[in-house]
């Protein structure tokens, strides 16, 4: 299990989980994380969505408004919406001030994700939805053990003025709040102002990181 230390946190993987699939799921992701990743974006995930709503009073109102303009949040099959994602990464041709890289200009086809054993080492897939059912934002989470890895969110270009990245989130502290653990979005020095600012609205709060297996 995930303990604190004086410095930040302790994360464990949980590679020594009961079912066989759980420790090549997460060995791998441990040797990336490993090298470069010691001071990363962290939430310690709520014990509800409750609590999260009402300890962020920003990402809140701004969650409600994107319902009020009609969007819902989902747990999407990617598969189901090859072209909506292109259309997603491919709305804006700069991200965080640099260019989009070349494997978000390409089509890419999903295969369905295997059904997993184990809650705690999983990939989810959620999404935001409009009125009409398109695709506006969408966010790929691995679960591994205490680890609630934000793994790629973006929105569509046209969207997100209407605050569907609020929404998106809300949906996934939801989604993971029985499990406990800990979000993390990257390293703690990553992306732009305006990126820094909207972690720091979710409740993400710079932590040194040791990664447990």
């Amino acid at each position: 299990m995930t303990t604190e230390t004086m410095t930040g946190v302790a994360i464990s993987l949980e590679t020594a989980c009961d079912f066989a699939s759980c420790a090549p799921f997460a060995f791998p992701l441990h040797k990336q994380l490993s090298k470069g990743y010691e001071t990363c974006s962290v939430l310690p995930v709520p014990s509800s969505v409750d609590s999260w709503r009402e300890e962020h009073r920003t990402a809140r109102k701004r969650a409600d408004r994107a319902e009020r303009f009609g969007y819902h949040f989902a747990e999407i099959a990617r598969e189901d919406f090859d072209e909506h994602i292109y259309a997603i990464n491919t709305s804006l041709g700069e991200r965080q001030g640099r260019p989009m890289s070349g494997g978000y200009r390409e089509r890419n086809h999903y295969l369905t994700l295997p059904e997993y054993e184990c809650p705690r080492h999983a990939i989810r897939t959620y999404g935001v939805l409009d009125v009409r059912g398109t695709l506006a934002a969408y966010l790929w989470l691995y679960r591994v053990g205490d680890l609630a890895l934000v793994s790629s969110i973006l929105g569509h270009g046209d969207h997100l003025a209407k605050d569907v990245m609020y929404l998106l989130f809300q949906g996934a502290v939801e989604k993971q709040a029985s499990l406990g653990g800990y979000f993390v979005y990257n390293r703690a020095d990553s992306g732009t102002d305006g990126l820094r600012y909207f972690k720091t609205k979710l409740g993400f709060e710079p932590m040194e990181v040791a990664w447990e297996l």
